[in-house]
């Protein structure tokens, strides 16, 4: 991608979240930028996975992940920078749907199943159909990512 479409898109505020699994007895989390709703009937969310890093293949090989809505910057910074060990013992979680870990600090989480993985260019598109989802607390200010910054939004 040329430096000039990558400045063009640090224009554009994302939406943040951090999704969790289970593989292999492992557990994975990391901060995406690329979540979104993809249907109401059924109920399908995604998010892109980075192939190139290998961020792909916990979410291609288990059988659902866990998006969680939060709205804390080091939460996310500890689930986008720090090595993949040490996500979890810095963040308080609870087990989930196939025990798959619920952040404690979300704001809100959706269980999802996995639905279908789609391979394109140097990402993996990642599809769920939701099955359960919960508003944990009516506080709080969700943060967007933009030009390399987050953001928080009043309510």
């Amino acid at each position: 991608m040329s430096e000039t479409i990558r400045n063009i898109m640090r224009l554009f505020p994302l939406g943040i979240v951090v999704v969790t699994t289970k593989w292999s007895d492992n557990l994975v989390g990391m901060t995406v930028n690329t979540f979104n709703s993809l249907s109401l009937n059924p109920p399908l969310v995604m998010f892109t996975a980075d192939k190139t890093k290998g961020n792909d293949v916990p979410f291609i090989e288990s059988n659902g992940f866990i998006v969680n809505f939060v709205d804390d910057e080091k939460i996310f910074n500890t689930f986008a920078f720090k090595p993949i060990k040490e996500r979890f013992k810095e963040a308080k979680f609870f087990e989930g749907l196939d025990g798959i870990p619920v952040l404690a600090d979300s704001y809100a989480y959706m269980e999802v199943k996995k639905y279908k993985t789609i391979d394109i260019g140097d990402h993996t598109i990642v599809v769920g159909e939701v099955i359960n989802g919960k508003i944990v607390r009516d506080n709080f200010s969700p943060l967007v990512y933009y030009n390399r910054n987050y953001w928080k939004l009043c309510r």
